[in-house]
């Protein structure tokens, strides 16, 4: 279906209650609340450098329990709430920011005594109202950005705070018009399937004022235009038919193995989420970001919500695990910056 259920509605609800009660992850009741929502198993997995994490306990030992250390007075924003089907699976999925005073080095992150917001957005896919996998992604860039050590020089647009739905309706609650969410999984669709096109077709379907929000080191663009400047650079680093996803397959086995595609895609009224692990990947065919091209193989870490108005696209948040994807490309951005990561044994 790519829709929400009746089902998702109840998940929704469920998730919300999680949310809320860890919107201070250091109390008891944040605790609490984890214990219940996660699965004791659940297979969690972090974006770089944490990655998978073995179950309930080991999230809240090697996850919360640091960030609640490293940053004083931590609390989370929630701007953005849905939930949808996919493939017969369940999923909600949580868009805003853990936000604290970085007193203490997290991971070997070196704490710069200020306040600093940490992006971040999360799918759980949800079984008898528990978690049972969930994928979370942390903007680490963006963090190193606003403690200044941004590894890499010029980023593609602006950088800074990204803000929710400018419409503030993200938190969606209520079962949604099939025909609606439909509509808006229908869009993405073909409007995804226009990118690697030379005719440019993509255009039509977003508003002239659209707002990308790219993660950092890609930046954030404003208008058509704008959009362009990230995404042709970002064509032109594949090499020529190398490129792998879920409705294109390079033909290059070693590649396509690697490339799962979407975990989840779905339609929740107005909004379209989506994302995979790797999403997609390819063969570097030109520089990117200041790595320079070696024919090396990578695969892509994404996260998407886009919010529609009327007829045309207009917003769209993304996240990319750049941090992985440098790694495969040779390049080590933390220690870039200087930084030595300090990984927890029960990470990997």
């Amino acid at each position: 279906m790519g829709i929400t259920t009746d089902t998702t509605t109840f998940n929704k609800r469920k998730y919300l209650h999680y949310l809320e009660a860890t919107a201070h992850p250091g109390s008891a009741q944040s605790k609490n609340a984890i214990l219940e929502f996660f699965q004791s198993d659940a297979d969690i997995n972090v974006t770089q450098p944490i990655n998978k994490v073995d179950g309930r306990d080991a999230y809240l030992s090697t996850v919360v329990e640091p960030l609640c250390k490293a940053f004083r007075h931590l609390s989370r924003r929630t701007d953005i709430l849905l939930g949808g089907e996919y493939n017969g699976a369940e999923w909600v999925v949580s868009h805003g920011h853990f936000v604290g005073e970085f007193v203490s080095d997290w991971m070997g992150i070196p704490a710069n005594n200020k306040v600093v917001w940490l992006h971040t957005i999360e799918y759980h896919r949800l079984e008898d109202g528990q978690s049972v996998e969930s994928y979370l992604y942390f903007d680490m860039l963006d963090l190193l950005r606003q403690i200044d050590r941004m590894p890499i020089n010029k980023s593609l647009g602006f950088e800074g705070f990204v803000p929710g739905p400018a419409s503030g309706d993200g938190v969606l609650l209520d079962a949604q018009n099939p025909e609606v969410s439909s509509a808006s999984l229908k869009m993405v669709d073909d409007m995804l399937a226009e990118l690697w096109t030379p005719e440019e077709k993509w255009r039509s379907a977003w508003h002239d004022d659209m707002l990308w929000y790219g993660p950092s080191g890609y930046g954030s663009q404003i208008g058509l235009d704008g959009f362009e400047k990230f995404q042709h650079p970002y064509e032109a680093m594949f090499a020529p038919g190398s490129f792998s996803g879920q409705m294109k397959r390079s033909g290059i086995a070693a590649l396509d193995d690697k490339v799962s595609g979407h975990f989840a895609r779905f339609g929740d009224g107005n909004y379209v989420a989506s994302g995979g692990w790797p999403s997609h990947g390819g063969i570097m065919g030109s520089d990117w970001l200041g790595i320079p091209a070696n024919n090396q193989p990578f695969t892509v870490r994404v996260a998407d919500v886009w919010r529609r108005r009327d007829d045309l696209l207009i917003e769209n948040w993304v996240f990319v695990d750049i941090v992985d994807m440098a790694l495969q490309l040779g390049r080590d951005l933390f220690a870039d910056a200087g930084i030595s990561i300090q990984p927890d044994p029960r990470v990997h």
